[in-house]
């Protein structure tokens, strides 16, 4: 007799690739998630586009970057999927290109992190990323609008945290000098008042870890994976 299809399961759109060692982290944390809130042989659904991030890199401008993000967004739509995600901070830069191209919900990771962050009780916070993400206002904006006061690293350490995301974890490298000093400027931003330190690129992760420092930590792969795997369970 053939076994019926679990219908109660809501089909996840992830566009991932940015780099491919997030989004493998990314993937696991979902199906967890799902596995542990439905219990047997349940996974998550999901439509997986992985995008090339050379091909983002290699774009003329950004417009040109922006529309492979809008194209992956389309393709996991007429996938089937009920809702997508971005698996990256910096290229939620293009959300609202994605969020008019497609008819289904598109999930904001400033969002989840920062209805975390408040529901924890804090209202400072240190912002780590690439640099897109620090310094422009598409992320940092949408974290004030929920009543977040928004500090980031000085110029010299927002260069470094850039240099290392690119060519060290977004290759799957992770040095120890790297880690440390990624925790050395969360404790600037700490003295400087954060009370809490977002890691707002998918790849920080791979350096920072909770139990390797009192400083809270607000782990956006994670968050956005926990949301993802919400909305997958979800009979709404």
């Amino acid at each position: 007799m053939a076994q019926e299809r679990n219908l109660s399961l809501k089909v996840g759109g992830i566009i991932g690739g940015v780099s491919w060692h997030s989004t493998k982290q990314l993937y696991e944390y979902i199906n967890a998630k799902v596995a542990e809130e439905k219990g047997g042989h349940n996974c998550a659904k999901l439509v997986l586009i992985n995008v090339n991030l050379q091909d983002i890199l290699d774009a003329s401008d950004a417009d040109a970057k922006g529309a492979v993000i809008v194209d992956a967004a389309i393709c996991a739509e007429k996938a089937g999927a009920d809702f997508v995600a971005l698996g990256s901070n910096g290229l939620h830069q293009y959300a609202e290109r994605v969020e008019e191209a497609i008819r289904i919900p598109f999930i904001h990771i400033a969002d989840v992190t920062a209805d975390a962050i408040t529901a924890a009780g804090y209202q400072t916070v240190g912002l780590l990323g690439v640099k897109e993400t620090m310094e422009q206002g598409f992320y940092k904006d949408r974290l004030a609008r929920r009543g977040l006061r928004v500090l980031i690293p000085e110029q010299p350490e927002r260069d470094f945290i850039n240099t290392v995301l690119f060519e060290e974890t977004g290759v799957g490298i992770v040095k120890e000098s790297s880690k440390q000093a990624f925790y050395r400027i969360a404790g600037q931003l700490a003295q400087n008042g954060a009370e809490c330190i977002i890691l707002g690129c998918t790849e920080i992760e791979m350096l920072m870890k909770q139990e390797e420092t009192n400083i809270p930590l607000f782990d956006t792969t994670a968050l956005y994976a926990e949301k993802i795997a919400q909305l997958c369970c979800s009979d709404q």
